[in-house]
C-alpha cells in the first residue's frame, strides 16, 4: 500500500474518531424518545443505527464497543422481528446502552488505529511469462504463440538460472515442465505457493496419470495440460489468467449505506490493484451496475429502504446481472440467517468486521471462481471471443450508455472471404486456426473497453464504444491489413493467407439493437458485392 492511500485510510480514522462522540450521544437521544414514545418504525431505524455502529466501530479498532452494540443489536432483533416491546425490555435495552456508552468513554483513551500498510499484497501482473522445460521444440512453439498475445516469455532449463529470475522479477505466470516436479531445486515453487506470492503456475506434462497431476497440485499449480494437445488451449488459458491482470483490474461495486465504512473498503480494495466504486443508496445499484459494469458486488445486509437481501433477490431475477458474484458483509453472526442470505443469491458471507487481508482474499478468489465459470457461459469455445448471445446482450448495454451519456458507438460485422473454400481446401482443422488467428488479432489490437465476438460461423461481431464512424472504418482496416499479413500452413506445408470484408454502422445514426446490426449487415454486405477484403459503412 502507498504512502497516499495510507495517509486517506488514517483520514478515515481521525473523522470516525472526532464523529464517535456525537454519535454515540444521538443514539442515547434517540433510545430516550423511543421509550417514551414507541413505534415499530423508530425502532427499526434504531435498530439499523446499532448495526450500524456494531460493524463500523469494530472496522475503525473499537473492538469493545463492537462487541458491546453487537449484544444490543441482537437483543433489538428479536423486539423488532415480535413487533412490540414490554416495560421489562424497555428496561434492558437501557442497561445496555448505558454499558455500551460506558464502554465506548474507557476504550476510547487507550485506543490506537491500526497501520494497514503491510497487510495488503498488490496483484500487479506484467506480460512476462517464465517457460521452464527442456523440449526446445515445443518451448519455441509455445514462445511463438504467447508472443502472438502480446507476452513476453523467456525459456529456463537450469534450476539456478531460474530460481535468480523470479528473485528479480515476478512474471505474471509460471509454465513448468512435470519432469522438474522431482527435483528437490524445485521447493521454490512450493514457497511460492505457500507465501501466497501472486503468480500462477501452470504445469505441463507427456502424462496425465494421477500421481504426475498430484505432483504438480503439491507444487501449486493452477492448471494442468498434457504437451500432446494442442497449444492454442494453453495459450487461451494464459491469456484468461493474465488479460485480466494487465489490461483491467477487477471491479468491484460496494453497497453499504455507511459512508465510511464504504470508503474504507475502496481504499483496501484499491490498494490490491482493483478498480471501485461505491453507493450509499440501494436503490441507485441498478444505474450504477450499468454505468461500471463490475465483476463483482459487495453487499451490506441492513440497509434502509431496501435490504441487502432483497437487493440480491431483485438481481438474481435478471439475466444480465445473474451471473454477477455477490458477498455479503454484515455483522450478522448467526449461521442460519447466513445460509438464508446464499440462498437468496449471494456467493459469500463475510462477518464486520472484516481484516482488510481477509477481505481483499475473499474477493479475488470469489471472483476469480466467478470468472472461470462466466468464461464458459458467455465464451465461445473455440475462440475464446463473447458468444451470439452475450454479444447482443453487451450490444444493449453499450446503446443504453450511448444514449444516457450522448457519446458514440459503432458496431462492426466481420466475415472471413470464402471461408468455406479454406475448409474445403485444407480441412476443417485449418479452418479452426483462421478463426482462432483472427480472434487472436481482434483482441491484441482492440482496446480494453472495446468488445468482441462470434457471432456465427465465420462472423465476427465488434462493439466500439465511443468510436466515431471514422475512427472505426480505419481501426477495423488496420486489422484487415493485418490479418491478411498472417500466413497460415497446410499439413503438407503449403502457405496461404486469408483476407475478411467488415460492415460498419454508428449509432446515433441508428438509435436500437436491431436496425444498428442490420445496418453493419448491410455494410458488409456492400462489401463483399465490391470484391471482398474491404470495409464499408452504412449511412442509411
Amino acid at each position: 500500500m502507498d504512502t497516499k492511500t495510507q495517509g486517506k485510510l488514517d483520514a478515515l480514522y481521525v473523522e470516525y474518531a472526532r464523529k464517535l462522540p456525537d454519535r454515540i450521544k444521538q443514539l442515547n437521544e434517540q433510545w430516550c424518545h423511543i421509550a417514551g414514545q414507541w413505534t415499530q418504525e423508530a425502532m427499526q431505524d434504531f435498530h439499523r443505527a446499532i448495526h450500524g455502529l456494531c460493524g463500523s466501530s469494530g472496522t475503525y479498532g473499537y473492538h469493545e464497543l463492537s462487541v458491546s452494540a453487537r449484544v444490543l443489536e441482537v437483543y433489538l432483533k428479536k423486539i423488532v422481528e415480535d413487533k412490540k416491546i414490554t416495560d421489562e425490555e424497555i428496561l434492558k435495552i437501557t442497561e445496555l446502552m448505558d454499558e455500551m456508552t460506558k464502554i465506548f468513554f474507557i476504550s476510547s483513551q487507550s485506543r490506537s488505529h491500526p497501520v494497514v500498510a503491510n497487510q495488503i499484497k498488490s496483484m500487479k501482473q506484467n506480460k512476462l511469462i517464465y517457460i521452464f522445460q527442456k523440449d526446445k521444440k515445443y518451448s519455441s512453439e509455445l514462445k511463438k504463440n504467447l508472443g502472438s498475445m502480446g507476452y513476453d516469455s523467456i525459456v529456463f532449463e537450469d534450476v539456478l538460472f531460474f530460481s535468480e529470475a523470479i528473485k528479480k522479477t515476478l512474471p505474471g505466470l509460471i509454465i513448468v515442465d512435470s519432469d522438474y516436479l522431482d527435483k528437490n531445486e524445485m521447493t521454490i515453487l512450493q514457497q511460492l505457493h505457500q507465501q501466497d506470492i501472486p503468480v500462477t503456475l501452470f504445469c505441463i506434462s507427456s502424462h496425465g496419470d494421477l500421481q504426475t497431476r498430484l505432483k504438480a497440485i503439491r507444487a501449486g499449480s493452477a492448471a494442468f495440460f498434457l504437451k500432446s494437445n494442442e497449444l492454442y488451449y494453453l495459450t487461451k488459458a494464459v491469456d484468461q489468467v493474465c488479460a485480466s491482470s494487465v489490461s483491467e483490474a477487477l471491479r468491484v461495486l460496494i453497497v453499504d449505506d455507511s459512508h465510511s465504512l464504504a470508503e474504507y473498503y475502496s481504499l483496501i480494495l484499491q490498494a490490491a490493484g482493483m478498480e471501485v466504486c461505491y453507493i450509499t443508496n440501494p436503490l441507485d445499484v441498478l444505474e450504477a451496475l450499468n454505468d461500471f459494469r463490475p465483476g463483482l458486488l459487495l453487499l451490506d445486509i441492513y440497509m434502509p429502504d431496501c435490504s441487502g437481501l432483497e437487493l440480491a433477490a431483485v438481481l438474481r431475477q435478471e439475466s444480465s446481472y445473474a451471473g454477477i458474484p455477490i458477498v455479503f458483509l454484515s455483522t450478522e453472526d448467526d449461521r442460519f440467517k447466513q445460509l438464508a442470505a446464499l440462498n437468496l443469491g449471494g456467493d459469500d458471507f463475510l462477518t464486520k468486521p472484516v481484516l482488510p487481508q481477509h477481505l481483499v482474499a475473499a474477493v479475488r478468489s470469489r471472483a476469480k471462481r466467478a470468472s472461470v465459470l462466466s468464461s464458459y457461459m458467455t465464451k465461445d469455445s473455440l475462440t475464446g471471443l463473447l458468444n451470439h448471445t452475450n454479444v447482443l446482450q453487451h450490444l444493449e448495454i453499450e446503446l443504453s450508455r450511448a444514449s444516457r451519456f450522448d457519446s458514440t458507438l459503432c458496431f462492426m460485422m466481420i466475415d472471413i472471404d470464402h471461408f468455406k473454400l479454406v475448409n474445403d481446401t485444407y480441412g476443417h482443422v485449418t479452418g479452426d486456426h483462421v478463426l482462432r488467428k483472427l480472434s487472436e488479432v481482434l483482441l491484441t489490437s482492440l482496446r480494453k473497453t472495446d468488445l468482441a465476438g462470434r457471432y456465427g460461423g465465420e462472423e465476427f461481431a465488434v462493439i466500439l464504444p465511443n468510436t466515431t464512424a471514422e475512427a472505426a472504418v480505419e481501426l477495423c482496416a488496420r486489422i484487415r491489413v493485418q490479418f491478411s499479413q498472417c500466413v497460415f500452413k497446410t499439413e503438407d506445408g503449403q502457405d496461404f493467407s486469408v483476407s475478411f470484408s467488415a460492415g460498419i454502422a454508428a449509432y446515433p445514426d441508428f438509435s436500437d439493437t436491431k436496425n444498428l446490426i442490420k445496418s453493419a449487415d448491410r455494410a458488409l454486405y456492400q462489401a463483399k458485392h465490391e470484391g471482398r477484403n474491404r470495409e464499408k459503412i452504412f449511412r442509411g
